[in-house]
């Protein structure tokens, strides 16, 4: 669920998109937010008659909605963002398809608040990563946020099909912000934020061909607001709580459970935002994670708890998480790390079988780089085992 400048959304400069649950629980939030930026474009109403004519229709069908609260104004385009950018939104369109009708070049200019199709949820990033042997480039994720949260809201709209406008809005995105008004969760122990943040900001970066400035902004107390850097933000995260001995021991008193808090929550979910940030998540992240959970270097026992029983699933799905990693170009990790994993990752399959995630199915092209790491022997064990979890 994403959250935002007013409680549950995300604001990207004066465009908004919504998550499926916020958009079920505060519909007339998503109205007020359409009317908002009607209004603004209204602040600047006669100006644009003035200078743009060849827009005036549009922009009468444009602010249509607004009825008796239509009030206009000369507020230069300079100060007036939305204006401004209802404006070149109006005359790309135009360009594109002078035959367009008034009031639908109008409406469209003027959208700015996108989500889920009625009756969906989630963008569809968190899925997609945690199947990383389906997809080669980040540019097919980017395409699916863009089909799944191009859908607009607001005054006569609800939910309808509007894919185009939103990928030409992305191309003048600079700033994402994600409002967090609970502490409940944080960025990495919940696959929201990347889902729909990091989403977002991959498919800027696909559309524009530049990473947006990112923000979280903390409203949970209002006596205490603050924004942070995304990059600080996560880093922090990782800092205070993953890499803290003080989290993970208690943890690993939990046993199972523990384990797979470790293994199949906090690592997929820096998996996504590895996938979606990999500005952030760089090559020291990975070598930290390295050293805590696969080395023991703060010498909690780490090894010896996931190799225990069932937590050796838990710690084969660690280990192919960071192969993919390496597979796949995000981890530049010298030929002794991808050799020690590749090894440890092949005993734990051979000795105690697949587990069967979406890193570790049979046919996983991540393969192809642990068996250069084997003996042809060890190979040939290897593919016994994929070779029974394979369908016919």
């Amino acid at each position: 669920m994403l959250r935002s400048l007013v409680g549950s959304e995300m604001c990207i400069r004066d465009r908004f998109t919504t998550s499926g649950l916020f958009r079920d629980l505060y519909g007339e939030h998503l109205l007020l937010l359409d009317k908002a930026g009607l209004m603004a474009l209204d602040a600047s109403r006669d100006l644009i008659s003035h200078d743009y004519p060849a827009l005036s229709l549009a922009l009468r069908k444009a602010l249509a909605p607004l009825g008796t609260d239509e009030q206009g104004g000369n507020e230069s385009l300079e100060q007036n963002q939305f204006a401004n950018n209802w404006v070149n939104e109006a005359r790309e369109l135009l360009a594109a398809n002078p035959t367009m009708k008034a009031e639908q070049l109008g409406r469209q200019a003027s959208l700015r608040v996108f989500g889920i199709a009625p009756g969906g949820y989630g963008a569809g990033i968190n899925r997609l990563v945690e199947r990383s042997g389906a997809w080669q480039d980040r540019s097919e994720l980017a395409e699916v946020f863009i089909k799944r949260m191009g859908h607009a809201y607001g005054a006569g709209m609800q939910g309808e099909s509007a894919q185009g406008v939103f990928e030409r809005q992305l191309q003048s995105v600079s700033q994402t912000f994600l409002g967090r008004a609970s502490n409940l969760y944080g960025l990495i122990d919940n696959n929201d934020a990347f889902d729909y943040l990091g989403g977002f900001n991959l498919a800027v970066e696909t559309v524009s061909g530049k990473v947006p400035a990112s923000a979280v902004i903390n409203h949970a107390d209002n006596r205490n607001l603050h924004i942070d850097a995304l990059p600080e933000a996560l880093l922090s995260e990782l800092r205070g709580r993953f890499f803290n001995p003080q989290w993970i021991k208690p943890l690993m008193a939990e046993g199972y459970s523990g384990a797979r808090t470790m293994g199949s929550e906090f690592i997929e979910y820096l998996w996504g935002w590895q996938v979606t940030s990999p500005d952030i998540i760089n090559d020291r992240v990975w070598e930290e994670v390295k050293a805590i959970y696969v080395d023991d270097a703060m010498q909690l026992g780490l090894a010896e708890f996931l190799a225990q029983d069932n937590n050796r699933y838990v710690q084969s799905n660690i280990l192919a998480v960071m192969l993919v990693a390496i597979d796949k170009g995000f981890w530049q990790a010298d030929a002794a790390t991808v050799k020690q994993l590749a090894e440890q990752f092949s005993d734990n399959i051979i000795e105690h079988g697949n587990p069967g995630s979406g890193h570790t199915h049979a046919n996983h092209p991540m393969y192809a780089l642990v068996k250069k790491q084997l003996s042809a022997e060890r190979v040939q064990q290897l593919e016994a085992v994929l070779a029974k979890s394979r369908l016919t």
